[in-house]
């Protein structure tokens, strides 16, 4: 017998008989069991997962007779007993080769050690697996979700290595067939594309490959306001070439050839930090939570500004402790711990700098500028803010917020970035709220989200020296305006450049006006 969820959640028996399961009531209790297969769910956590708000007058009996029903459908199929009680609940006892995720997920990791033609058949394999959406009619509900969501990450995986794959095994019609669709229904899924377009080009199909790298510029500027990260640009290059390249090692710049250090901060933590680019120095505070490896891989909102400013500015990133390559744990997450971790970095490359801060990181920057004006040049102060309660308002949302990235990190993740970039298709917002999920975990994001909530350090703007730019967007739905106005008018020395636009983060319109907004003001008061 096999329980399948790469679809619509059914029972099959061996000789592949599907036995229906009637109401909806079974095949809730399946999925939710088989989401959690092999772990005891309790009867408590069943009944809010199947009824939620909506519980019957006697939850637990009801929830009896829906065992009782699915077990008979199982005795049909398995002559040992599956759905097993164990205190305080239920478990799906399930061997390997009885769910189809896990019969999926062991094919796509004997894949990996195995020759290209070899490892594109068994991903093939796998891939055929899927019927449909995973959890179909559960993978929005609790029942499902951060499960459907884990699995279709894979599945997307899969088929870009199986793509690649196949063109390493001289097979790039198959990898153009495979990868075409896909392509289309994940625009935004940079390895795919670059594997479309080397197969389309091993097919002798170049023109549609080069039409594909500009269909996939205006997309990311479209949806992300990014612009190509450096991989897509060298395949494109690739590309045009008449020919295949001498095989060198090749010439690493800007936030690709970014090489990560790591000190120990002052507190005793450890903490990661990358220098990329020529020029003044500049330290980047990248604001909430984030990883370098995301940023250097272009995948991050901030990353197209940044890479264009590594051709003028000696740019260092640090991830705060506990985010992205920083290991934590975090002990504290209050501003002064932040300030005192800044100071580490500063103090590693050597003052004076600028400081860059973007998004929630305008306190932290703040607070050293006051505290130590002689180790800083100049601010940039972009989408940011120095009164967090006068920023953050609603109560109620800020703790909304918070309760959502700590218990449901996928769907908080995916909320916040619809305030990053408001408007976004459903696959922009996916491979946002990635980049977050990709930098921190829950605990650690919803922590960070809760202190910049609290930090006010706008009685400190009258005494700051310091030459300052503010950038902020007008329509700014994440930081409002007024964020940047109170910045511009409270700091002495402050310029303000207003961009019109909703979005939070540079966006790939503005990157002309911004980068060289940034680099005059650096330089200038580098130089001074």
């Amino acid at each position: 017998m096999q329980v399948q969820v790469l679809g619509e959640v059914s029972l099959t028996a061996a000789d592949g008989d599907v036995v229906a399961l009637p109401g909806g009531r079974q095949p809730a209790l399946l999925a939710a069991l088989a989401a959690r297969s092999n772990e005891v769910v309790g009867v408590d956590r069943l009944v809010d997962l199947i009824w939620g708000e909506a519980p019957p007058d006697n939850p637990a009996s009801a929830l009896h007779s829906a065992v009782f029903k699915l077990r008979v459908n199982l005795a049909r199929v398995s002559d040992r007993g599956v759905l097993v009680t164990r205190d305080p609940g239920y478990l799906l006892d399930l061997r390997p080769d009885e769910l189809d995720s896990e019969v999926f997920e062991s094919l796509v990791q004997q894949a990996r050690d195995l020759p290209p033609a070899e490892a594109a058949d068994t991903l093939l394999e796998a891939l055929r697996l899927w019927r449909g959406r995973a959890y179909d009619g559960f993978a929005d509900t609790d029942l499902a979700r951060i499960e459907a969501l884990r699995l279709e990450e894979m599945r997307r995986v899969a088929v870009e290595r199986c793509g690649a794959a196949l063109l390493a095994a001289g097979r790039p019609g198959e990898a153009v067939a495979l990868l075409q669709p896909f392509v289309a229904e994940h625009p935004l899924r940079e390895a795919g594309r670059i594997v479309l377009m080397q197969s389309l080009q091993a097919d002798g199909r170049t023109p549609e490959a080069l039409e594909h790298f500009q269909a996939h510029r205006r997309e990311l500027a479209d949806e992300l306001g990014l612009e190509p990260s450096p991989a897509l640009v060298e395949a494109q290059l690739a590309l045009l070439r008449p020919s295949p390249p001498p095989v060198v090692e090749p010439d690493r710049h800007g936030l690709t050839g970014m090489q990560v250090r790591y000190l120990r901060a002052e507190a005793g933590h450890v903490v990661a930090y990358g220098t990329a680019g020529t020029g003044p120095k500049v330290v980047v505070l990248l604001g909430w939570v984030s990883s370098l490896d995301v940023i250097a891989s272009g995948r991050d909102p901030r990353s197209s500004l940044l890479e264009r400013l590594t051709g003028d500015l000696e740019l260092t990133l640090y991830d705060r402790s506990g985010t992205g390559l920083s290991p934590g744990p975090v002990r504290d997450y209050g501003l002064e711990a932040s300030v005192a971790e800044l100071e580490d970095v500063v103090r590693a490359i050597g003052p004076p700098v600028s400081l860059l801060a973007m998004s929630a990181a305008g306190p932290i920057a703040l607070t050293l500028a006051h505290r130590r004006p002689e180790w800083v040049s100049s601010l940039v102060l972009f989408g940011t803010f120095a009164d967090g309660p006068a920023t953050f308002t609603d109560e109620t949302l800020r703790d909304q917020v918070v309760a959502i990235a700590r218990s449901h990190w996928g769907v908080g993740s995916k909320m916040l970035a619809d305030f990053y970039r408001p408007g976004l298709s459903d696959e922009a917002a996916w491979h946002l709220a990635r980049v977050f999920r990709d930098s921190a975990s829950p605990e650690v994001a919803a922590s960070y989200l809760e202190q910049i909530y609290v930090q006010d350090v706008a009685a400190l703007l009258p005494e700051i020296e310091v030459p300052a730019l503010v950038l902020h967007y007008r329509s700014d739905r994440l930081i409002r305006f007024r964020g940047g106005q109170e910045l511009a008018t409270g700091l002495p020395a402050a310029t303000l450049l207003a961009l019109d636009g909703k979005v939070h983060l540079p966006d790939a319109a503005d990157l002309d006006t911004i980068e060289r907004s940034i680099v005059e003001h650096v330089r200038r008061h580098a130089e001074a």
